[in-house]
């Protein structure tokens, strides 16, 4: 049987006491490779001991939209020198824009982002970008198209949409661009019918899976914390959406994920 890559998730979030039982929990489910992403300078420090400690866990270094510093020129040095000297960070990320914390000035977002996504191209690496609109129905929805504007003017494609919540058109105007897309446990939820069908027309050497863990567990778990274990509730879910097997969607998941993150 093929395995899962759970290719985004926040172990450091997890208490230090309960991380190697998630760990194990992930492997007993076949979930063979980890990344576990940072959202600031202080948690790429708290990822990279976990990458020493196992070999099957990779990391990411980036300044998320909601956590920008005060000093834009010294933070993106030290994301910089980070990705470049650490073998197993894998990716610049979590970088992107968010309107629906809406905790910074959208040039601020902006200019952080363009930074990072500078390195990323600089370091040869690929890009984890997060995107999220108003808490509302069409509030803040200008995101997306600025996301897309600032991937078009910086001429960058080596990027994956992280845990999707676009509509329809824009996961495909994405797909334009070159980008990947990649799908939590929302997708397991009934009213995200939308998302199921991105899933089943988009092209399958595009698609990733993640859990986003300890945030956003699956249906069937719902209530409880999420850990990589679970993103086999996310293989599942393609399945179904697409007529797949699990086995097929593991085998198409996570070629790409090893491809993408050189893995």
């Amino acid at each position: 049987m093929n395995y899962a890559i759970d290719t985004h998730c926040h172990l450091d979030f997890i208490p230090r006491r309960m991380q190697a039982a998630v760990i194990q929990r992930a492997l007993s489910a076949n979930v063979k490779k980890i990344i576990t992403v940072a959202c600031n300078l202080e948690q790429v420090g708290k990822c990279l001991p976990l990458t020493d400690e196992y070999d099957f866990i990779w990391t990411t270094a980036g300044i998320h939209p909601t956590d920008l510093g005060t000093d834009i020129e010294r933070d993106l040095e030290q994301i910089f020198q980070y990705a470049k000297n650490e073998k197993k960070i894998v990716g610049i990320g979590e970088i992107g824009l968010d309107y629906y914390h809406d905790r910074f000035p959208h040039a601020d977002q902006m200019a952080y982002l363009i930074g990072q996504l500078n390195i990323a191209r600089q370091l040869k690496k690929p890009a984890v970008l997060h995107c999220r609109a108003g808490k509302f129905a069409g509030e803040n929805s200008e995101v997306f198209p600025n996301m897309m504007k600032a991937l078009k003017e910086a001429k960058f494609s080596n990027g994956v949409m992280h845990c999707f919540s676009g509509s329809y058109e824009e996961a495909f105007r994405f797909l334009d661009l070159g980008l990947m897309i990649s799908f939590t446990g929302i997708i397991t939820y009934d009213r995200n019918e939308e998302l199921r069908r991105i899933i089943k027309d988009m092209p399958a050497d595009r698609l990733m899976i993640e859990t986003d863990a300890p945030f956003l567990p699956p249906k069937k778990y719902k209530g409880k914390k999420n850990e990589p274990a679970y993103v086999m509730e996310i293989a599942k879910t393609i399945a179904e959406a697409r007529e797949m097997e699990v086995d097929e969607v593991l085998e198409v998941t996570t070629k790409n994920a090893e491809r993408f993150f050189g893995i």
